[in-house]
């Protein structure tokens, strides 16, 4: 159960970020702290999560869209930037898809992996895999997360 709950605070630090293009010189201090502590990541959850391309795609609330795209190498973040809503500069494994208010409500959260949690299951946050074994792989994580909830243990 502790895999899961590291894997779901692993995925809301990647969203842990400043949703402004303005404020983009302010990724790579998140960047900086999630790398210092991905090493620290079990074996298993690195093999999961440890190397993806990942679209993330913010609507802002002014109505325009932040893209995201993110590298892991070995649970390392090896590339944040800002790309294009279709992702055409690389080809995601997984794509997620939130909003500015989520976004900030991670940011100013005391509790992130709850903020995460309500997100994630009302909707406001998604993830998408692309290929079978991702989907597959995503949706044992989705079962094994829905059984810790009910169980008590997330």
């Amino acid at each position: 159960m502790n895999r899961i709950i590291l894997a779901l605070l692993v995925i809301a630090t990647l969203f842990s970020v400043p949703a402004s293009a303005d404020a983009f010189s302010q990724l790579e201090l998140v960047v900086d702290d999630f790398n210092m502590n991905a090493d620290s990541v079990p074996g298993p959850i690195n093999s999961l999560l440890g190397n993806e391309n990942i679209l993330a795609v913010i609507d802002m609330d002014d109505g325009s869209t932040l893209a995201l795209k993110i590298v892991t190498e070995d649970m390392f973040i090896t590339e944040f930037s800002i790309t294009d809503s279709e992702g055409s500069d690389f080809t995601p494994s997984l794509m997620v898809y939130t909003d500015e208010g989520v976004v900030s409500q991670l940011l100013d959260s005391e509790d992130p992996l709850s903020v995460f949690l309500d997100a994630y299951d009302s909707g406001g946050l998604t993830i998408e895999a692309v290929g079978i074994v991702n989907k597959v792989t995503l949706s044992v994580g989705n079962i094994m997360l829905k059984l810790s909830q009910l169980l008590g243990f997330v």
